[in-house]
């Protein structure tokens, strides 16, 4: 006996459609955000280095204050990448008063390399903060000394926040061939401005400078400049600012002390350099010169031209026409 099964048609099993609610992002999108992306990428690099790489101390930085580039036609550049070949960064002890070390300098590179490389060791020997300024005579005009000293005070005195310059109120004016024998040879200011030269030592001698002799390496606190209105602006060439300077400290009561007979002598290691004479330097010096003029040739009115400033390693290099 058969049973006949009636046929049932199956269809294959689908799951239900899903609706597919992604989106595709067009291509224009994605290049604009990824565009943007880079510009914030962009932008915050160059603020990172102008706000903080830039602001070091220790950072080479270029200040062009004319139109038209000015070439370091002096060797500065190479002097310092030999100092850096020879000498270590100095470790400085800030919990002392910060000192500049004012150079005036033109066409003595010789010179300036043998005053870096030995001045820079014994500073660092006495642990103070310090800048090194070396100010560089651009025009052809007769060497003007104390014109130089005024643009490096002005230049520190308007130093920014951040500026290796800033918060300086002791100031030395140095001649670029004279350093310190003794170890003991203190560079910092005191209550009364203080003559760190007494005595110049050159090819195994030494001569004992005058008594109210005033030159060569001199400490100064701003008081004490502010008070005389700097240094005189008028003496082109060799000879009669430092009795100019002199003066002003006498006529404004302001002392002098002196370093000690053995503290006091430096090696002058370029005693015969070339110098253009400054034929006026005996008239300008009288007490009756200097009193008649100090209070308008001097600090506030010295003008000049800042070609140029670099912050190198162990310097900083100003280049101005005075």
């Amino acid at each position: 006996m058969y049973v006949v099964v009636p046929e049932v048609k199956t269809t294959p099993f689908r799951p239900p459609a899903v609706a597919n609610t992604s989106k595709t992002v067009p291509f224009n999108k994605v290049l604009q955000f990824t565009v943007c992306l880079i510009g914030l990428y962009v932008v915050f690099a160059v603020v990172f280095y102008y706000y903080i790489v830039d602001n070091s101390p220790s950072t080479r930085i270029v200040y062009t204050y004319s139109p038209q580039q000015t070439s370091n036609t002096s060797g500065i550049s190479e002097i310092n990448a030999e100092l850096g070949r020879r000498l270590s960064f100095p470790v400085w002890n800030i919990a002392k008063e910060k000192v500049a070390v004012i150079v005036p300098y033109r066409k003595r590179r010789d010179d300036l390399l043998i005053f870096l490389t030995r001045i820079i060791p014994f500073l660092n020997q006495q642990k103070k903060e310090y800048a090194i300024v070396i100010t560089e005579q651009a025009n052809s005009e007769a060497f003007n000394r104390a014109k130089l000293f005024n643009v490096a005070v002005k230049e520190i005195r308007q130093a920014s926040p951040g500026d290796r310059l800033r918060d300086i109120q002791c100031f030395i004016l140095h001649d670029v061939d004279k350093l310190p024998i003794s170890s003991s040879a203190l560079y910092e200011c005191g209550q009364s401005v203080r003559q760190l030269a007494t005595s110049f030592r050159s090819e195994n001698k030494t001569l004992r400078l005058y008594d109210d002799f005033l030159g060569a390496v001199t400490a100064f606190r701003w008081e004490h400049i502010e008070r005389i209105n700097g240094a005189s602006n008028i003496f082109y060439g060799w000879g009669g600012e430092d009795d100019d300077l002199a003066a002003r400290l006498r006529l404004n009561k302001i002392p002098v002390d002196r370093a000690s007979d053995n503290d006091g002598i430096f090696d002058e290691f370029d005693a015969n350099h070339p110098r253009d004479m400054n034929e006026m330097r005996i008239e300008l010096t009288t007490e009756e010169s200097v009193a008649r003029r100090w209070k308008t040739d001097g600090l506030n009115q010295t003008s000049y031209h800042l070609h140029d400033r670099i912050n190198y390693d162990f310097f900083v290099w100003l280049l101005a026409s005075v």
